[in-house]
């Protein structure tokens, strides 16, 4: 009778905390395959950020807002820049960076106002280099004896006669000098190709 009764004994035990064990065994598989997936999807979410620059993040209303380029991205979106609009000026990139970079002006402007003055050199009087309506007057045009001296003497000059002073921080201030007898267009253009450099969307 006493052996009956340990062994219905432990039937009732092995049957009332063998579900429990279940249980407890299948949570902690699904929570671990969770934590797992989520921890790959981690790892995979700036991977993707980071190669694809030039995407939007949709905002809570769905409208997708431009994602700004960080410092670090801004040689490669120059590079596609130029590669996109076919420039003449794409194998000067490095030079364009290393000018900015000495007189502490944006490379992005520099870009944008040879796109604004001459669709980023493709568009300039013969055999002058001058991508930047630089140093037009009355007296004719300013030429150089090729695109690195023109680099640099325009971005030497833009970062003297006119960051200096403040007026980089507003292409449109800085229009009352550079170009004051725009109508307003060379304002809008340089801070539209600004955009495109900031945002990567061109």
């Amino acid at each position: 009778m006493k052996v009956l009764t340990k062994k219905l004994l432990l039937c009732l035990s092995f049957f009332g905390t063998a579900p429990l064990a279940l249980f407890l065994c299948f949570y902690f598989f699904v929570f671990s395959q969770k934590g797992q997936v989520l921890g790959e999807a981690r790892a995979v979410i700036p991977a993707v950020v980071s190669s694809n620059i030039f995407s939007g993040l949709a905002d809570n209303t769905g409208a997708v807002a431009p994602v700004i380029i960080s410092g670090e991205a801004v040689p490669v979106v120059i590079e596609k820049y130029l590669t996109h609009y076919q420039s003449p000026l794409l194998p000067f990139k490095d030079k364009i960076l290393q000018s900015a970079e000495r007189y502490g002006v944006d490379p992005r402007l520099i870009v944008a106002i040879a796109q604004q003055e001459s669709n980023l050199g493709k568009k300039t009087p013969e055999g002058c280099y001058n991508a930047w309506g630089w140093g037009i007057h009355a007296r004719g045009t300013t030429c150089f004896s090729g695109w690195d001296e023109a680099i640099e003497t325009v971005t030497k000059g833009i970062s003297r006669d006119y960051c200096s002073k403040g007026y980089c921080e507003d292409p449109c201030l800085m229009m009352k000098r550079y170009t004051p007898r725009s109508n307003g267009s060379w304002c809008a253009g340089v801070n539209q190709f600004l955009e495109e450099l900031q945002t990567g969307n061109f």
